[in-house]
């Protein structure tokens, strides 16, 4: 119904389907209309009842009627202004092009899933004349409509339900082995990998994933090489302190490409020539110092340090 399909509608479909109420049956993207208006999802009530409680949204399938149309915004694609009033007109289409099946208002109902509730929402039930009732845990019922309207906030409910599951949907992260293992499986199904792939949402889809993973897991997929690819040197550096980072490297190799000077900058001068001969050491001192040495000791030295000197003070 005129509304852009993300990754995370075709993941939410199949929790629905999987831990949803067994009462249920989950349509996604339906025609409402002859027109091409398509909402979320359609919620049909089975006429064969199930005791099997729902896994997921556990509350909210006792407060539906007959059948239910279902909005979802997603951190992606968030709740905008007027989203509602989509969703309401959605709600007088259906039962307008429905007579057979919906005798009264009262046998479908409007459900509005959002990871929380937003100033633009609140804006709208305002501007609506319609009111908030709190059912506790993260579910609302709004009064006022021609229809009945459900909101449930993904965050809250997730954590009063403790649907990890759930979380993924939201602004939650998931702390469960079995929320990793349910994301990787639907993005390791081939039909649903290629369906969702190209949709817009697909890169949050997988930085949920990545994020449920310990980091040492992640990294094993690539080499060092692409790792580091990844990253500017400046970030990679920022990583270690400065002590880690020398010492990943040989002496010879820390001071490479550094000239004279600021190889030794710092040092006292006697750890500048520690280690040094005798003779090296006098090529160290200054060429006035070395001009104050007289021309019989000059003789002392080897012939080679002997020409270095006079070289340098011309004598």
């Amino acid at each position: 119904m005129g509304t852009t399909r993300t990754a995370w509608h075709v993941l939410l479909v199949a929790l629905l389907s999987q831990r949803g109420s067994r009462r249920f049956e989950v349509r996604s993207e339906v025609p409402l209309s002859a027109e091409p208006l398509r909402a979320d999802y359609l919620l049909l009530r089975k006429s064969a009842e199930s005791s099997e409680p729902a896994g997921t949204l556990r509350r909210l399938w006792d407060l539906l009627p007959s059948e239910a149309i279902v909005e979802f915004k997603s951190i992606g694609r968030p709740y905008r202004r007027r989203n509602l009033d989509r969703l309401l007109s959605y709600l007088h289409l259906y039962f307008a092009d429905n007579p057979e099946r919906i005798e009264q208002r009262s046998d479908l109902c409007g459900v509005l899933l959002v990871p929380s509730r937003t100033r633009s929402l609140d804006a709208d039930v305002a501007a609506l004349g319609l009111e908030w009732d709190d059912l506790g845990d993260g579910y609302w019922r709004l009064r006022g409509a021609a229809f009945a309207l459900v909101v449930a906030e993904i965050d809250p409910v997730a954590e009063a339900e403790d649907d990890d599951l759930l979380r993924l949907f939201g602004h939650g992260e998931a702390r469960t082995r079995e929320a990793r293992r349910w994301l990787a499986q639907q993005l390791g199904a081939e039909e649903m990998a290629m369906e969702i792939q190209d949709l817009e949402g697909f890169d949050e889809v997988v930085r949920k994933l990545l994020a449920t993973l310990p980091p040492e897991q992640v990294l094993a997929a690539y080499t060092p090489e692409q790792v580091l690819a990844a990253y500017t040197p400046e970030q990679v550096l920022a990583a270690y302190t400065p002590e880690q980072v020398l010492a990943a490297y040989a002496p010879e190799q820390r001071v490479a490409g550094l000239p004279p000077e600021q190889r030794v900058a710092g040092l006292p001068p006697e750890q500048r020539v520690a280690g040094l001969p005798p003779e090296q050491v006098l090529l160290a001192l200054p060429d006035d110092a070395l001009r104050a040495l007289s021309d019989a000791y000059l003789e002392t030295l080897s012939a080679e340090t002997r020409a270095a000197i006079r070289a340098r003070i011309g004598r």
